[in-house]
């Protein structure tokens, strides 16, 4: 083997016993509170229910199904798909993630924490550099701060080898337009408003409750974790059948709903003027 195959094959078992040796943890908490078991890629790895459940010797980069098992039948069970790699570019660390009250197919990232101990550079590597030199062949490699490098000196005369052209990178394709409302173009109070077959979902729900403030507590719940266009907060109003629970949910969902500037199509759901009055004071409130 020549002296520059030893060198490069020592350097790449260095880092990759940095790279590959990371482990993470992960925190799943139900939003609704509910105990929970957890199965990890079919293997149940919770024996003790939970509100909270923290899987650890989970690997950056890997895919990872998971089961959550909740024991109050009332919650359906729900299965997602986390890789530990997008928020942290491969750090190691404990990820959390929320499981949504109203499941869409997805957990909710919340955070991350990076694992205490040495100084670590972005992506998880240590700062580190280090000159290893065999036969006539130097070389010095760098980790740390997003980067890996690996810089070679040859002491020997190498023939010159022409510039590599560059390429040109291809135009990126725009991105379709979506219209949620149509003709809509003001004020947006949030992204991606729900689409009609999980709305419909979301009225199943809220009309199965049996009485006016149980109706108002399921849509809150829902309301959380999704966005809405003013002709859905509408319909969900008019199953309400109090003006009392009609205003506390119309001052909830202020916040969650996207064409805001259409509002105002929420004053002719009330029956009494009082409860104008005292929404319109609130949306002063907020600006």
């Amino acid at each position: 083997m020549s002296h520059k195959k030893s060198l490069f094959l020592a350097i790449g078992m260095v880092v990759s016993s940095l790279v590959f040796g990371q482990s993470n943890s992960l925190q799943l908490t139900s939003e609704n509170l509910s105990l929970f078991t957890v199965s990890v890629n079919g293997m149940r790895v919770a024996s003790d229910a939970s509100a909270m459940q923290e899987i650890t010797g989970l690997q950056t980069g890997q895919a990872y199904n998971c089961l959550i098992d909740y024991v109050d039948d009332a919650f359906e069970d729900v299965r997602a798909q986390v890789v530990l790699n997008a928020q942290n570019d491969g750090a190691s660390g404990i990820y959390s993630y929320t499981v949504p009250a109203f499941f869409q197919g997805t957990f909710r990232f919340d955070g991350f924490a990076a694992t205490s101990g040495g100084q670590m550079g972005i992506g998880g590597l240590p700062d580190m550099s280090m000159n290893v030199s065999i036969g006539e062949t130097s070389l010095n490699v760098s980790l740390g701060s997003g980067q890996q490098v690996i810089e070679a000196v040859e002491q020997v005369v190498q023939p010159t080898q022409a510039p590599a052209q560059p390429q040109a990178e291809p135009e990126p394709e725009p991105e379709p337009e979506v219209v949620y409302v149509e003709g809509y173009s003001g004020q947006i109070g949030c992204e991606h408003p729900v689409d009609e077959s999980r709305f419909k979902r979301m009225m199943e729900r809220i009309s199965d409750e049996a009485f006016s403030d149980d109706q108002v507590a399921m849509a809150k719940q829902i309301m959380r974790t999704n966005c809405l266009v003013i002709a859905q907060l509408v319909e969900i109003l008019e199953e309400i059948a109090f003006d009392e629970g009609q205003l506390e949910l119309a001052k909830f969902a202020y916040d969650h709903i996207y064409d805001l500037e259409n509002y105002w199509e929420v004053y002719g759901v009330f029956s009494f003027s009082s409860s104008k009055e005292e929404l319109e004071e609130f949306i002063d409130s907020q600006h």
